[in-house]
């Protein structure tokens, strides 16, 4: 079977799925359906999830299976989060606004924003 392709090969715009087809009965069946929440990550980052699931979260578990660093694992798990969970990515950035404006108003000390932005 072919990988589901998930952009067109000629504009590259997104490819929708319209029809499903059974092969032993013959039957087929068309509309729009959607794709699944993880088909919207590369191959990369679907192995990625695949691994850090079975490590059941685990970080360090993470690192001995793929042998990479904590480093690597965070920065793969946010982009996998970028991309699952845009939502969250808007949160941070409005918290990191927050944090400058009360900069801004003299509330907190420079310090105390670096330590704001650090823990997000």
């Amino acid at each position: 079977m072919i990988k589901r392709l998930k952009n067109c090969p000629v504009c590259n715009s997104s490819l929708e799925i319209v029809e499903y087809h059974c092969p032993r009965c013959n039957t087929t069946i068309t509309g729009k359906f959607n794709v699944g929440e993880l088909d919207r990550l590369n191959v990369q980052q679907q192995e990625f999830v695949k691994i850090f699931l079975c490590c059941q979260g685990s970080i360090k578990e993470v690192e001995k299976a793929l042998g990479i660093s904590y480093p690597t694992v965070k920065n793969r798990l946010s982009e996998v989060t970028k991309v699952l969970c845009p939502q969250l990515d808007f949160k941070k950035k409005e918290n990191s606004l927050l944090a400058l404006k009360e900069l801004e108003n003299g509330k907190i000390s420079v310090e105390e924003v670096i330590e704001k932005l650090r823990r997000k």
